[in-house]
């Protein structure tokens, strides 16, 4: 395992080794991860979106529940052979949703080789939309998604589909490429501060979807990567938001901390502008032994 695996592949912190190492920040997450999860309802007639990333290797055909869109958010694999990316398609293929959408991670290293990009581009052939920094637009049932994908992480290791990231806010012009009118954004990592072990997604990444959100927010986001961030986030894009982001990028602080309990109760919680944001991880805990559901997500 890498060090930048053992990072993010680290055994969770408990509460209170948490709360000890830092009490502001701890608290100030525990209000945000709370009222985050106040999803919003979905229509009358849902699209059903089932969500999977870091699988590496796994058959998890026995938990997928049916749906209409099946989201595969990269690390399909653990090595990034032929033989084993193979397997994973043989997979995919075997499920039985309308719509299968997937794209890599830093592990399916033969994908960014030539012959790996030629071969992929086969997947459509079986009925799986593999997108690499691309939009592809599905009907659901009379409704239209755009979708984007993009395997991309900032540079950590030797792994595959990996950029630089400088200064603070890493590379911005890297996440241009997402259109303004995305409506489901699938990226291997998570944007800064969110579902990420507080801090280890990209700033540029999240620089980009508020952007976004100034015109044509996405409904849904969804990436894995970071394995002990597995879960689930209402992102409202208001000023308790932007609060929560200055916490995480600064390591707490008692005077944001209050004014983030402020904004949470009694203001700034507008949430006509959101978005729901999944850390579909599969695999985790220690020595990533656990096998964790798909995420199911009605929009």
């Amino acid at each position: 395992m890498s060090g930048f695996d053992a990072i993010i592949n680290r055994k969770t912190p408990s509460p209170w080794e948490l709360f000890k190492t830092n009490p502001s920040l701890y608290i100030a997450s525990k209000l945000y991860n709370t009222l985050s999860q106040q999803l919003p309802r979905p229509l009358s007639s849902p699209v059903r979106t089932i969500c999977i990333s870091d699988t590496h290797n796994a058959d998890i055909s026995a938990l997928i529940p049916p749906g209409d869109i099946l989201i595969h958010a990269g690390d399909l694999t653990h090595s990034g052979t032929p033989r084993e990316l193979q397997v994973a398609l043989d997979w995919l293929v075997s499920l039985p949703h309308e719509h299968k959408i997937s794209i890599a991670g830093n592990h399916d290293t033969y994908l960014q080789t030539a012959e790996g990009r030629s071969w992929v581009h086969t997947w459509r052939e079986r009925g799986i939309i593999y997108l690499e920094d691309e939009a592809h637009t599905i009907q659901v049932r009379g409704r239209a998604f755009k979708i984007f994908g993009s395997p991309f992480t900032p540079q950590h290791g030797n792994g595959a589909f990996q950029y630089p990231c400088t200064g603070v806010t890493g590379t911005p012009s890297r996440w241009s490429v997402i259109p303004n009118d995305t409506d489901i954004l699938i990226t291997h990592g998570p944007p800064h501060g969110h579902l990420d072990l507080a801090g280890l997604g990209c700033r540029a990444l999240l620089a980009r979807i508020w952007e976004l959100c100034r015109t044509h927010p996405p409904v849904l986001h969804v990436f894995g990567h970071i394995h002990g961030g597995r879960g689930i986030e209402n992102m409202p894009w208001n000023s308790a938001q932007s609060i929560w982001e200055d916490i995480v990028l600064k390591k707490g602080g008692w005077f944001r901390t209050m004014r983030l309990i402020w904004a949470m109760l009694w203001g700034g919680r507008d949430n006509s502008i959101r978005t729901v944001a999944v850390n579909a991880s599969v695999v985790g805990g220690p020595r990533d032994r656990d096998i964790r559901a798909p995420v199911v997500i009605d929009i």
